[in-house]
């Protein structure tokens, strides 16, 4: 699959770095604001990439569980950690599918940040992370979901970009194939070039609000973007639902 070897390029990382601590800190200012979560509350930060949310969230001290299926991207969440200057932070590194996890009721809260979602083909393979993520909260726990709002992409997607990343160049080509926005990314590098692709499937507000339902979750709260912004269908250029288990 894509995501296998997407995810598992330093490139990745080079490609998304403006997706740095500041975005992290805004997306957890937002939480606590909006959910009643108490300090050393558990939280399951779902696709946690290289862990940038799961320590944010540690440092303000909650005990934290971050997964990904991504053997490199949990390595690198684990040298963050090694890495940070606090001590004795309460989070733990698990590699893991998303497709397959429940964790039996045992999370306050459960977050899916920075459109971690709609990799698969199969609507089910997709609905399933949000069941699973309802199986591993606690009752009237909330799960944060943080992904791409899909009438502000169809009107506005960039079908070519180009930028530079230390002596590397990313050449970005978007366009939307059978409800899948694909992104094929060229890295050409001393004279070589490498490809992958990103495909992610697209959801409407109300997709997502049935399958919310569905899976025992009813949203609460509507934002368009990590300020606060309420959530505009056609302007926003982001889809993040708080939603409680019910």
């Amino acid at each position: 699959m894509w995501f296998e070897n997407w995810f598992s390029s330093k490139f990745y990382l080079d490609i998304y770095r403006h997706r740095n601590d500041e975005d992290a800190r805004l997306m957890i200012n937002l939480l606590q604001r909006t959910i009643p979560v108490y300090t050393h509350a558990k939280i399951l930060d779902v696709a946690c990439g290289a862990g940038r949310h799961s320590i944010e969230l540690a440092r303000r001290g909650f005990n934290v569980t971050g997964f990904d299926l991504s053997t490199f991207l949990i390595g690198e969440a684990k040298k963050s950690l090694e890495q940070s200057k606090e001590r004795n932070l309460k989070v733990r590194f698990l590699i893991k599918d998303m497709r397959n996890f429940n964790f039996r009721s045992g999370f306050d809260v459960a977050m899916n940040i920075f459109t971690s979602f709609g990799y698969f083909e199969d609507d089910n393979d997709n609905f399933r992370v949000i069941q699973n993520v309802s199986d591993s909260l606690k009752a009237k726990g909330y799960f944060v979901f943080d992904f791409l709002n899909k009438n502000y992409l169809l009107k506005n997607i960039v079908p070519y970009s180009k930028s530079m990343h230390g002596k590397s160049k990313f050449i970005q080509k978007r366009k939307i194939i059978n409800g899948f926005v694909r992104k094929d990314i060229i890295i050409e590098e001393g004279g070589k070039k490498k490809q992958f692709t990103e495909m992610l499937k697209l959801y409407s507000v109300s997709e997502f609000k049935k399958a919310f339902v569905s899976c025992g979750l009813k949203p609460r709260h509507l934002f368009g973007d990590y300020y606060g912004n309420k959530f505009d269908t056609n302007n926003s250029q982001r889809l993040i639902i708080f939603a409680q288990k019910i």
